[in-house]
């Protein structure tokens, strides 16, 4: 074979070992994706679901970038998703590695777009490490695309910020390799030699079996440059071996490239053959398709080489074929960053038109705060006068009304004081009335010498002191009560003996007048209550039943559980005395807690007063209700409701 034929064929093929497919070198990858696909399988976290996303789309994206970008895809999608504290490091890894997808697969605009979106991101968070990583991979997009001006000025901004705190030896590994990649691209082999040399160091330090191999490929393709082929086939062999262990398809088919072009300098056909044909397997494989365009121009020169024209032609066919599609799509990326561009240089015309309408407004503003200084300090100051005026207003308004509130809290009070002592002196009246009446009959049967009737009179003294006791505990608990220091201790009672002890402590009283006392309750059955203030309720209730029946009439206390709610138990009281009417019945449930004291049915009556206001008070303040029926001349029932204990 000629040497100009070898050039030839070196030409073709250097085009595709330059740097694109290494500019996302690096990274120590999962060991198996299969387990990531798995783990994605399951109902997982959201910030889980994001890194194993982002972790799958970085094992894809060098050696098979479209099984990669939908991964990509979704991790970004659902990194946009979560709250704002726990978006970013996320996020920025999500557009970075989609990114590096769009960049393996020739797609440039995108590619940059995400990655600008990426290095504000690292910005607002002060991520050194990601701000380095975003301007390696825009360096090699530009570097792809031939701009190794552009390439070389983000290259040197990642420089810069390369060994500040934070940097990872990923992203400084790969930085160094990129640019050893442009120092080969305009020809300088002793800068890219250096790079590389740094880059390979740091792989072989951090165990990056990957990255070492694409740096090895790379010195072998200098030093392929310089001529030195003796170390040509020993780096290849090293980097053909580490990608076969690590079955980095893509890698292997570069390697096998350049092995076809070392045979072709050493003038050994066969080896050459050999190693594209096994390369262009692998490219097709793994749709690596720049390699497939070199694995093609080397058969065909080969094949030229050898004198099979109709060999060579088909090959060449393939080629153009190939490589017509691909001139297409990288016309239409060409178009589409140029439309990018296009719409970017429009945003800043309408820019720097806004800006300058904006400074004329500005100047105009300048030009009207001067006349309306004088006017707004005018302003000012009837303003402080004025407000300093409705303060003056308002604070004599608000004095007013907490005047009046005091004055008809106080009014209130002391209405309040005056009827509980209406109503004291209205219910002692009856006890001492009786006191009075029992010294009065004293004398008489005294002059009469009426033993029956003396005998009588301690039950009717019994009576008149029980009454006033009574009284006097009402009088004390309703106290107690409404100043919140009567505590309410809940406890199981039962029934049966809180209305033993009722009836024992009215049957002399009862007893004295011809009356009669019956309860009824379901042996076992209990309240949750507190015993002092259930006895209080029923000797209330009781005793106000007694206080108004005539000589001879019947109270019945009875228990059940409540039909219609089983967490209650039903206490009634029922007498045959004269009853109420609807009005007074009516004044009694929806009348204030103390009701106003009424004039008695008989002179020995007493009133409901105090005893039904603690009733209604003690009933309330165990969750239950107090119900009152009655109607002239048939008697009363009142009925309470009580919680059950379980």
């Amino acid at each position: 074979m000629t040497r100009p034929g070898i050039l030839l064929i070196w030409l073709l093929a250097f085009g595709a070992l330059l740097a694109p497919a290494r500019a996302v070198a690096g990274g120590a990858l999962p060991n198996s994706t299969e387990a990531i696909r798995q783990k994605l399988a399951t109902p997982l976290p959201d910030t889980t679901r994001l890194r194993l996303l982002n972790a799958m789309c970085y094992a894809l994206h060098n050696e098979q970038p479209a099984r990669a970008l939908p991964y990509g895809e979704a991790a970004l999608a659902l990194a946009r998703t979560l709250p704002a504290d726990e978006q970013g490091p996320g996020l920025l890894r999500s557009l970075l590695y989609l990114a590096s997808c769009y960049g393996n697969l020739s797609n440039g605009p995108e590619a940059l777009q995400l990655l600008n979106e990426a290095q504000t991101l690292a910005l607002k968070l002060k991520n050194v490490d990601g701000l380095v990583r975003a301007y390696t991979s825009q360096g090699s997009i530009y570097h792809e695309r031939r701009d190794s001006t552009s390439a070389w000025r983000h290259y040197r901004r990642a420089l810069r910020l390369m060994n500040q705190p934070g940097v990872t030896p990923t992203a400084r590994m790969k930085l160094l390799g990129n640019v050893g990649g442009l120092f080969f691209f305009r020809q300088q082999l002793p800068q890219a030699l250096h790079y590389d040399s740094l880059a390979l160091a740091l792989a072989r330090r951090q165990s990056d079996s990957t990255a070492e191999a694409n740096y090895l490929s790379s010195l072998a393709n200098y030093q392929m440059q310089a001529g030195n082929l003796g170390r040509v086939k020993r780096l290849l062999t090293q980097a053909l071996a580490i990608s076969r262990r690590q079955r980095a398809v893509r890698s292997q088919a570069r390697q096998l490239i350049m092995f076809a072009m070392y045979y072709i300098q050493t003038d050994e056909p066969a080896r050459a053959d050999a190693a594209t044909r096994e390369a262009l397997k692998l490219a097709r494989q793994s749709d690596y398709l720049e390699c497939v365009l070199d694995a093609y121009s080397i058969l065909s020169a080969e094949a030229a080489e050898r004198e099979n024209y109709r060999q060579a032609y088909e090959w060449n066919q393939r080629y153009v074929e190939l490589n017509d599609t691909l001139n297409n799509r990288q016309t239409m990326q060409t178009l589409a960053a140029a439309q990018v561009s296009s719409e970017a240089q429009e945003r800043a015309r309408r820019l720097r038109l806004l800006t300058q309408q904006r400074d004329e407004q500005a100047w105009h503003s300048r030009v009207l705060v001067g006349a309306v200084a004088v006017l707004t300090l005018a302003l000012l100051v009837a303003a402080y006068f004025y407000r300093n005026l409705r303060r003056s207003r308002s604070e004599l308004a608000a004095n007013n009304r907490a005047l009046e509130k005091v004055s008809v809290e106080l009014r209130s009070v002391a209405s309040f004081k005056d009827k509980l002592y209406a109503i004291v002196a209205h219910d002692l009246r009856g006890p001492v009335t009786a006191f009075a009446g029992v010294t009065s009959l004293i004398d008489s049967y005294i002059a009469q010498n009426d033993q029956d009737g003396l005998a009588r009179l301690p039950a009717l003294v019994r009576q008149a002191a029980d009454s006033l006791n009574h009284l006097l505990d009402n009088v004390l608990n309703w106290a107690v009560s409404q100043t919140g220091e009567l505590e309410c201790r809940p406890a199981p009672v039962l029934v049966s003996e809180l209305f033993a002890e009722c009836q024992a402590l009215y049957q002399t009283t009862a007893a004295a007048s011809w009356q009669h006392i019956t309860m009824a309750a379901p042996d076992g059955l209990k309240l949750m209550a507190d015993r002092n203030m259930a006895r209080t309720i029923l000797r209330n209730l009781v005793g106000n039943a007694l206080k108004f029946m005539p000589a001879g009439g019947h109270v019945h206390l009875e228990a059940a559980p409540d039909p219609d709610d089983p967490q209650m138990v039903l206490i009634s009281c029922t007498d045959t005395g004269p009853g109420m009417s609807a009005a007074t019945v009516a004044s009694l449930m929806s009348g204030p807690a103390l009701p106003e004291p009424t004039p008695t049915p008989k002179p020995r009556a007493t009133g409901l007063g105090l005893g039904l206001a603690l009733c209604r008070a003690f009933v309330h303040r165990h969750g239950g209700t107090l119900v009152i029926q009655s109607r002239p001349g048939a008697g009363t029932n009142v009925t309470v409701s009580l919680p059950v204990a379980k």
